[in-house]
């Protein structure tokens, strides 16, 4: 199953994408109120659609992919004044989108074409604040590092650097949004870019996503990359323990409830910002390694059988579709080909052999033949195998250690006595 334009068109030289640059807006306490104002509407806007397009789904099966409707209805028409007509219909368009998604991703289910695992939901209300900008009532000033809302007649300075605009062939939609855990405003600017890619000698890539480790890679020169997972799991046990604490104090009897409630809200969206910034980080540097080693295909194997978005203590809520999806994006920015294949057996067979292997303690497996190999980079090369690739004699394995923050390699120990001061200066 291709994941990314290379892999929809393996001969293709170059592509044209839309990519975002996410900076931090820096309102003054005037914008700050207008920002909310408009961030209410906008989700207030959102939601009603939302909710009209799902009862009519549930009552006939049918999904509604236009924005007609909100213009015939007077309920709308209050915030469409309050956005401007080219915002409301921005903001509709984001509906639209959301809902022609769940429409392709139903066919594809039909088709058998998705994982058994993935099951497309309708979309869900919205509970974040945002605003959503059309490309012409807009402009970004980057010499003075700000952003003029044309109908709103307001100038936003931000902060951080723009990478794809730069690049870009046309000027897509802004979106600006509160995140409630930094407290703070972020814009994200939309850009129709082109990518090009290096017709190099096709070299491939088996990634497996494990219980232990985050993702485990090998590549067909013998290369291997091994993504711990150690932080991720603090990150959950960490919340875990936050939201008890919690929860024993909520037993009192002076204990305001409400504050209760959003106080485990916050920890639950801190929690899950975390998250996707350490796969991103991860994803990204995955990428980039893959790229220096030379790799043109990536074929990731998919836990069938393994829910890919609820918390469970067997898999530390592991987000393996989030991660799938961020490798495939990072991975295209590269000129890299992701595909999903199948991961059935790939933990119980030796890669080399074809025989069972037995369990070991520590993630290691045990080969009838003899060898001893760990869990996670077996069942990649056993995915590399499905997938065409050779599977490597021998494997120097790179250790790295993902954190929200980035992406640390681990060194090796040196084994014997430490230098002497005398060598260290030396």
């Amino acid at each position: 199953m291709p994941l990314n334009v290379w892999a929809e068109n393996p001969s293709a030289l170059e592509a044209t994408v839309w990519r975002a640059d996410t900076v931090r807006l820096l309102p003054t306490p005037e914008q700050v109120e207008l920002l909310l104002r408009l961030a209410k509407a906008t989700r207030a806007l959102i939601n009603m659609e939302h909710a009209r397009r799902r009862q009519l789904y549930e009552r006939t099966g049918e999904i509604d992919t236009g924005i007609k409707h909100a213009y015939w209805s007077q309920d709308y028409a209050q915030l469409k004044e309050l956005l401007g007509s080219k915002n409301f219909d921005e903001a509709l368009c984001l509906v639209a989108e959301s809902w022609r998604s769940f429409k392709e991703l139903l066919e594809l289910k039909e088709q058998g074409r998705l994982p058994a695992w993935l099951d497309p939901k309708p979309p869900k209300r919205l509970k974040s604040l945002i605003i959503a900008v059309k490309h012409d009532n807009y402009r970004l000033l980057e010499d003075e590092k700000a952003i003029w809302l044309g109908y709103y007649n307001v100038k936003l300075k931000f902060k951080g650097d723009l990478r794809w605009w730069r690049e870009r062939l046309q000027q897509g939609r802004l979106v600006i949004t509160y995140d409630d855990v930094k407290g703070a405003w972020y814009a994200h600017i939309a850009s129709e870019v082109e990518l090009k890619r290096d017709m190099r000698a096709p070299l491939k890539c088996g990634i497996d996503l494990g219980r232990e480790r985050l993702a485990a890679a090998v590549t067909e020169s013998g290369v291997a990359l091994l993504y711990r997972g150690t932080v991720l799991k603090s990150e959950y046990h960490f919340l875990k323990m936050e939201v008890s604490e919690l929860d024993k104090r909520a037993r009192f009897a002076d204990f305001d409830v409400q504050v209760w409630l959003e106080k485990r809200k916050w920890l639950f969206r801190r929690y899950r910002v975390r998250k996707r910034e350490l796969i991103k980080n991860m994803a990204a540097h995955l990428a980039r390694e893959l790229y220096t080693l030379g790799v043109t295909e990536i074929y990731i194997g998919y836990p069938r059988d393994i829910a890919h978005n609820k918390p469970t203590e067997g898999n530390n809520a592991w987000p393996y579709w989030q991660t799938i999806k961020e490798i495939a994006r990072a991975a295209e920015n590269l000129g890299i080909a992701v595909y999903l294949v199948p991961e059935e057996s790939t933990s119980r067979v030796c890669a080399r052999h074809g025989c069972e292997v037995v369990r070991e303690p520590r993630g290691l497996v045990r080969c009838p033949y003899g060898h001893v190999m760990h869990a996670d980079l077996n069942a990649a090369m056993n995915i590399l195998k499905r997938a065409g690739g050779r599977v490597p004699e021998r494997v120097k394995v790179l250790s790295f250690t993902p954190t929200p923050e980035g992406v640390i390699e681990r060194r090796k120990k040196r084994r014997g006595k430490p230098d002497s001061p005398a060598q260290r200066a030396g």
